[in-house]
């Protein structure tokens, strides 16, 4: 075999080693131990949404919503049982409808450590199904005045025939079934509903995700008793926690900007008995905020008497003349309605985002500074880089070893200096007036009878 084929496989294994100690076998198939989920409880109402997390182990990380590690998050206390309530207007809660029944869903993710992400995490979607009940209407104006639509309704009974039915929320009322005044109201209340919905504009887009830019549909439903009017007011976008915001739609429901939200307008009511049900819409292009994929919408609807004063948005029409008691349009109550929508921004980076945004609130940081070559690198990072400079260290020393063996066994004469390092430009530049040579080479295995000194000419 050849020297270069010695020298070639002398540096696979010296390779192969470094790697194998590097990256040992017991790091590279070690088994992943994960803490099973036996199964997920839900339970919700109109303002929470509760989870209860059973492990097969005791837990000891952390539970919280996606998007939101910091701020909607419960902990494990070394339990098979760990609980986390969260609040259904922020934290990424989303109502979705199902026909006549009305979900509360939510993304959580259980982290096995307290301070650590690793690939034994789970991500669970689980959703709460919300009682009836929850979205009762309570207010004691609209209470006065559907008692006052009930009344007149008896009066003109008698020229009523059939049964009348109620769809949706509602369910089926006869006039021959009522005993009071006081039944025929609480039966009002408890069918009256409202909520929100935002939806893609496509219907193959799949439901729930939007990406910035997309066509989607702000929908307001409601279900309200016959003599009650509302229109929808005060519409905000936030993050999910208010720690950023932007306003939609003012007090008297006009638009702030048009590209964001334009004016929601009213579909048609259907009447279901004594109750009416209408829908109103706008059509707008998803948007999020910078540090969150969540957005979180919330408005007002407000309840007037038989129906709300119409309001001209244009510039400067925007005052509405005071209203007295008990006349048309007036203001009875407001309720609020909610909801989210997971709003994706391709190739946009969260993380360097919320860099840039750290390094602009930092009083103390300065940039182009001159002469500034700082730069940071992470322990791991460092770590690779020594390694990969101890590897080319080791092969370059095993190269140069190589190389001077061979000079050594082949008796090739390694090149030295013969001509002069010092010369004179003149004979009389010098205080000898000579040249300083050196003839031979004191190293790489020269003979005997070299001189370990220059000579003087």
């Amino acid at each position: 075999m050849s020297q270069r084929s010695h020298c070639q496989v002398f540096l696979t294994v010296v390779l192969a080693t470094a790697t194998m100690a590097a990256f040992p076998p017991s790091l590279r198939h070690r088994p992943v131990t994960q803490n099973r989920i036996l199964h997920i409880n839900t339970s919700c109402d109109l303002r929470n949404f509760n989870v209860s997390v059973t492990t097969e182990k005791p837990f000891k990380g952390i539970i919280f919503a996606k998007d939101f590690s910091q701020e909607c998050r419960g902990y494990g206390v070394m339990k098979k049982d760990v609980s986390v309530s969260f609040p259904t207007s922020g934290c990424g809660v989303r109502l979705t409808s199902n026909a006549d029944e009305m979900f509360y869903m939510i993304t959580v993710v259980v982290q096995q450590d307290k301070h650590l992400r690793q690939i034994k995490d789970q991500e669970r979607t689980v959703q709460c199904r919300i009682e009836n009940s929850a979205f009762s209407v309570n207010s004691r104006m609209m209470e006065e005045v559907i008692m006052k639509e009930i009344i007149t309704e008896k009066r003109d009974r008698s020229s009523r025939t059939g049964r009348m039915k109620q769809e949706g929320w509602s369910k089926e009322i006869s006039p021959e079934n009522y005993s009071s005044e006081t039944k025929e109201l609480n039966d009002a209340l408890l069918a009256a509903r409202a909520w929100m919905e935002i939806a893609p504009s496509n219907v193959n887009q799949k439901d729930g995700i939007l990406q910035v830019g997309e066509e989607a549909v702000l929908i307001v439903k409601s279900t309200l008793p016959v003599g009650i009017g509302w229109k929808v007011v005060d519409c905000v976008a936030h993050d999910g926690l208010g720690d950023s915001s932007q306003k939609l739609l003012d007090d008297n429901g006009c638009p702030v900007d048009e590209l964001l939200l334009p004016e929601p307008s009213k579909g048609h009511s259907r009447s279901i008995g004594m109750m009416r049900h209408q829908e109103a819409s706008s059509k707008f292009s998803a948007f999020k905020f910078p540090d969150r994929d969540r957005l979180h919408l919330s408005c007002s609807l407000q309840l007037c008497r038989s129906k709300c004063q119409k309001i001209d948005c244009g510039e400067g029409n925007r005052i509405s003349r005071n209203l007295r008691r008990g006349e048309e349009g007036e203001i009875l109550d407001r309720l609020e309605v909610f909801n989210s929508v997971e709003v994706l921004a391709p190739g946009i980076e969260l993380e360097d985002i919320r860099q840039l945004e750290r390094s602009e609130a930092d009083p103390f940081r300065f940039g182009n500074i001159p002469g500034d070559r700082t730069f940071c690198v992470s322990p791991d990072k460092m770590a690779l880089t020594f390694c990969v400079l101890g590897l080319i260290f080791l092969v370059a020393v095993i190269v140069a070893a190589v190389a001077l063996y061979k000079a050594r066994r082949n008796g090739v004469p390694m090149p030295y200096y013969t001509r002069s390092v010092f010369s004179s430009s003149s004979g009389s530049g010098s205080a000898y007036g000579s040249k300083l040579l050196l003839h031979e080479s004191p190293c790489m295995g020269q003979s005997a009878s070299v001189r370990g000194y220059g000579r003087i000419l």
